[in-house]
């Protein structure tokens, strides 16, 4: 069986002040469907934008320069960005480092659940909202029908992390990209946050 995500010499570079920099310099690797692969690394080695090599969400000085990047047997970088677009979320999800920095804190946290679910799945704004709620309650938020209508700052920063599974997991996607998924939680909390994942995993028969 050919892998999930295939990653051939992969290189992508970032135009700076001071010349181009090498952010990720000839990454190959392949991932099955199911299956697990951690990418270990010091602070500033190349992880996160390898990550978001993948998922193509560059910042605008930085740009895939060689390599080819494989899922499902196409070639991520062959396509158009509509078609990019929807791949995200409903294909491939992620997980960043800092929830805070990635919900908006002037939207619900439920309506940001939603967003995604409706984007992909085009469900009505009642469904898409209930869907939230189970979601947040699969995730290991206590009363979510409650919880669904709180603002980022209201939660601590476990459960943001868990909105953030929670939304990575709205359209149940078969590569899940975690960046660094437990920085800045103390060690209990942490140990819960990759417990979660992995169960995730095993339920959904997911890559991460």
């Amino acid at each position: 069986m050919p892998p999930l995500l295939e990653i051939q010499n992969l290189k992508t570079v970032f135009t700076t002040e001071r010349g181009v920099l090498r952010a990720v310099d000839g990454v190959s690797l392949s991932l099955s469907a199911g299956a697990t692969l951690c990418v270990v690394g010091e602070s500033g080695c190349g992880k996160t934008m390898l990550a978001l090599s993948i998922m193509r969400l560059l910042p605008p000085n930085g740009q895939i320069a060689e390599g080819r990047i494989y899922f499902n047997g196409q070639d991520l970088l062959k396509l158009s960005e509509e078609e990019m677009r929807e791949k995200r979320g409903r294909d491939i999800a992620m997980i960043f480092q800092e929830p805070m920095t990635s919900l908006n804190p002037v939207l619900r946290v439920g309506e940001q659940i939603a967003e995604a679910i409706r984007l992909h799945q085009h469900v009505s704004d009642r469904e898409a909202l209930d869907r939230s709620v189970k979601l947040l309650g699969e995730v290991g938020i206590p009363d979510p029908g409650r919880r669904v209508k709180d603002y980022p700052h209201q939660m601590s920063g476990g459960m943001r992390q868990r909105v953030m599974i929670a939304m990575a997991m709205s359209c149940r996607p078969g590569l899940l990209l975690a960046d660094e998924p437990t920085t800045a939680l103390d060690v209990t909390i942490q140990a819960q946050i990759l417990k979660l994942i992995s169960d995730l995993k095993e339920k959904n028969n997911m890559a991460v």
